[in-house]
């Protein structure tokens, strides 16, 4: 049994000094939790204000952190006025810490497909490049990583959708919530082939093809450049 956490920390209140960070809502906690407990985990969140001492005890005897960061705040929906700075403040604030403290935790990053879309596409928002900045971060950090970028969020989820993990940084279409919290608790359960990866997440819908193998499907990525360096020089 794993202990997970989660962490959705609001992009707009990144620096607030009030807090270690404001923590927001993922689009995805409630089928991520439910997925957790139905496979023998605990999945454990904090309240909406996180002091640094909360974040510390919820951490301290944690497996994985899944990190997902949010526009969703406790009291609506946030833009944050500089993505990019955004982003460089959640990695020193929340990132830097784990790595000194905890280097051998597990972070799963739930980040966005337009990150590898770039600038010109014409939904890029503040948000993208607080990830792209928050991505760098972490794949430049001590600890295991997987980074998902899911694609459109899909508001259904259908027996023959099969998820498909892809590197190609123009990838597109639809996901479930659902097949999220799969690839989630895959990456969770399976560190040895999901770790120095990223990779973005679709579905696909094809019938009568039973559920997909997603340990095998990324055992089949290719590591990131970061981590392909990191173990050729450990």
């Amino acid at each position: 049994m794993a202990q997970i956490v989660e962490f959705a920390p609001v992009y707009s209140e990144a620096d607030n000094p009030a807090y270690h960070f404001v923590n927001g809502t993922w689009n995805t906690h409630d089928q991520a939790e439910s997925l957790a407990v139905s496979r023998g985990h605990s999945y454990l969140s904090p309240g909406d204000f996180v002091t640094l001492e909360e974040a510390d005890t919820l951490l301290a005897a944690a497996d994985a952190l899944v990190l997902a960061p949010s526009v969703a705040g406790p009291s609506g929906m946030w833009q944050p006025t500089d993505g990019e700075e955004a982003g460089r403040i959640l990695g020193h604030r929340i990132l830097d810490r784990i790595s000194a403290d905890k280097p051998d935790l597990h972070i799963v990053l739930i980040s966005h497909f337009l990150v590898g879309h770039g600038a010109a596409h014409q939904n890029a928002k503040p948000n993208t490049w607080a990830l792209r900045s928050l991505e760098a971060h972490l794949r430049g950090g001590r600890n295991p990583y997987t980074i998902l970028r899911p694609t459109w969020l899909s508001t259904i989820h259908d027996e023959s959708y099969q998820t498909r993990l892809s590197q190609d940084p123009y990838a597109d279409g639809l996901v479930s919530r659902d097949s999220i919290a799969s690839a989630v608790l895959t990456a969770v359960e399976n560190p040895r082939v999901a770790t120095g990866r990223t990779a973005a997440l679709f579905n696909l819908s094809i019938p009568g093809t039973g559920t997909t193998d997603l340990a095998d499907r990324f055992g089949s990525l290719a590591l990131d450049y970061e981590a392909e360096f990191a173990l050729q020089t450990a």
